[in-house]
């Protein structure tokens, strides 16, 4: 997922160093597209049964068939050791053997060995410092395998300063279900893919949580397993070698359902995750103690980007459960307003408002679960009233200036969401691979009967499996957002990346 080394290249250099001194996008969105026929809009209710959907998918596809830049540094050395005098002046047979053998033993003496050792150890220093400073000088840069995944290769990210046309985001993916949504994003090659969580479902149950957390037997557990099965899959590999991603936790990979400051298996399953993705051990967020998150930064000035990751559930305080199980708005959790609740670290806070004071055009915020929903009572942002009022006072100063979209996941369902006074909005994209069609745990079957009331959402919910996308027209200062099903075709005839054929798309000016 984001991987930068030069292991073989670097390995061929070095031969040759030791040779030398031993001898010598997108077209703008059609607007007619923002009227899709026969699509089905369509949200849910019944989040918390969504796990006896995921097992109902797998009894349902138990045999599926899956489809089958860096520069090279050079460096010269400029020791002269002394050449072998002609062989054609030791023609005679025996003198010539001897006086041959006498000279290129006074020439490869102790001298000789010492200007040999000195050579290689200077052709080792100069591969690990030029090694040590790609990986310092490129944020959030990736090596390029993982130590638990040796064969898990990850596509290099774009370098900071290159404009980006492109992304796809998405989260919820059970990886014993088809993720034929892998080939589509390697047709449409976007040039960032985000993945929000639940990227793998690895939680453990009471029996097993005890093998995430006992070191001996980290390679044993739910959650290994869990990788190892994404890691085997055709499809991924595919797509990891060719798209850069970049990627955040939710509950299924942090290793329990509902996942909150209290998860036993928080840290190992932050290991795994930063092991998986192949994060470089100075990665700050493998100094961290509250999580995974992180930022990113891309483009030139006027078409810079930023996307930053939080991450909401290893510091959240526990939600407060409902008095009324299944009642509209209290389906599992009501909201609390005790004031010692959290979502995030006082450190997470102060980073947050760092990174929201340098300077973007158009800034991606990335949170697993939902922020602006109001019409549910399953995890999001709403549980911890004062802690969503915080998050929302530290954005409002930069929204002039700065087109801000939080993209999250979580929910089986997408949707947009536009806030009531401010200039922001949310795209919810989820999932992959089991959205939630109608009927599943509701006797309803469209989206008048089934879609929550919310009045901050502006569409019915997408129920197919889909993923997001995002067209940036740096030229017309338009941004495109919208969602592209799993299963359809990701570019035109003409090979073009195909965003015509976008769910509910919606255009947004960038400032």
């Amino acid at each position: 997922m984001e991987i930068n080394s030069e292991s073989q290249d670097d390995h061929l250099d070095t031969i040759e160093l030791f040779e030398s001194a031993d001898v010598s996008t997108g077209a703008p969105l059609n607007k007619a597209a923002q009227s899709v026929d026969g699509l089905t809009h369509t949200s849910f209710n019944n989040h918390s049964d969504s796990d006896n959907y995921i097992t109902d998918k797998k009894k349902e596809n138990t045999n599926v068939d899956v489809f089958d830049n860096d520069d090279d540094d050079e460096y010269e050395n400029h020791h002269s050791l002394p050449m072998y005098p002609p062989l054609d002046a030791y023609t005679s047979a025996t003198t010539g053997q001897k006086r041959l053998s006498s000279i290129r033993q006074s020439l490869c003496g102790k001298s000789c060995a010492l200007r040999m050792f000195l050579v290689l150890t200077l052709c080792s220093a100069l591969i690990v410092c030029s090694i040590a400073f790609i990986s310092t000088n490129r944020k959030g840069a990736l090596s390029k395998k993982s130590p638990w995944w040796p064969s898990v290769e990850w596509a290099t990210l774009p370098a900071v300063n290159q404009s980006l046309y492109s992304l796809a985001f998405g989260s919820c993916s059970d990886q014993t279900l088809p993720m034929t949504y892998w080939d589509t994003l390697s047709t449409l090659h976007p040039d960032i893919t985000i993945l929000m969580g639940d990227n793998v479902y690895g939680e453990c149950d009471d029996s097993s949580c005890e093998t995430l957390v006992d070191a001996s037997k980290y390679r044993n557990s739910p959650l290994k397993e869990a990788y190892d099965t994404l890691a085997s899959d055709p499809s991924f590999q595919r797509a990891r070698a060719n798209l850069p991603m970049i990627a955040t936790l939710d509950n299924h990979d942090y290793g329990r359902i509902d996942a909150n400051e209290n998860n036993p298996m928080k840290d190992e399953a932050k290991e795994m995750f930063l092991d998986f993705f192949a994060v470089p051990s100075n990665d700050e967020r493998r100094r961290l103690n509250d999580g995974v998150y992180t930022s990113y930064e891309w483009g030139p000035e006027g078409q810079k980007i930023q996307v930053i990751l939080l991450d909401v559930r290893y510091f959240h305080s526990e939600f407060k459960p409902t008095d009324e199980p299944g009642a509209p708005l209290k389906e599992k959790y009501i909201p609390d307003n005790d004031p010692k609740k959290r979502f995030l670290s006082q450190k997470h806070w102060k980073w947050l408002e760092q990174s929201l004071a340098r300077p973007a055009n158009v800034r991606l915020i990335i949170s697993s679960i939902q922020v602006m929903a109001d019409g549910h009572g399953f995890e999001c942002w709403r549980m911890i009233p004062h802690e969503r009022t915080k998050l929302y006072n530290l954005l409002q100063p930069t929204l002039a200036k700065t087109r801000t979209i939080i993209l999250s996941g979580d929910r089986h369902v997408g949707g947009f969401y536009k806030h009531e006074t401010e200039d922001l909005y949310e795209v919810t994209a989820s999932s992959w691979t089991h959205t939630i069609p109608y009927g599943k745990f509701d006797d309803c079957s469209n989206a008048q009967e089934c879609d929550e009331i919310d009045p901050r959402r502006m569409d019915d919910f997408v129920r197919v499996n889909h993923f997001g996308v995002i067209h940036l027209d740096w030229d017309n200062r338009e941004m495109f957002v919208g969602f592209k099903r799993v299963e359809t075709l990701a570019v035109n005839e003409d090979g073009n990346a195909n965003f015509e054929e976008l769910l509910q798309p919606h255009v947004f000016s960038i400032p």
